[in-house]
């Protein structure tokens, strides 16, 4: 039975690969239908009316229960850093699965 041994280690390969791409697909299909949305949030980010909330934020004129961490100095900044990384390692794993292919 030794004599397969490859066999099952290449179908476990294969199986789990094939797992992987599926839900890569579906992240990167989720991914790209969000990125509207992300956009909003740059257009907002880089408004005046960004800095009216900030400025009501900062006179404590925002109710309590307003969740605001859009507001916070770091979070949306942080986020654009974070997707620009992303964007660069999709790129790099990309290229290296077609130069490998």
């Amino acid at each position: 039975m030794d004599r397969y041994k490859k066999i099952k280690e290449m179908e476990i390969i294969l199986d789990t690969y094939r797992e992987k791409v599926d839900r890569m697909n579906e992240m990167l299909d989720s991914f790209e239908e969000y990125h509207h949305d992300y956009q909003k949030l740059m257009e907002y980010y880089g408004s005046q009316e960004y800095m009216d909330d900030i400025n009501d934020a900062n006179k404590g004129l925002i109710p309590s229960d307003i969740k605001c961490g859009v507001l916070s100095e770091d979070a949306v900044w942080d986020l654009i850093g974070d997707n620009y990384e992303v964007a660069i390692k999709m790129l790099e794993v990309a290229t290296n699965m077609i130069r490998r292919r």
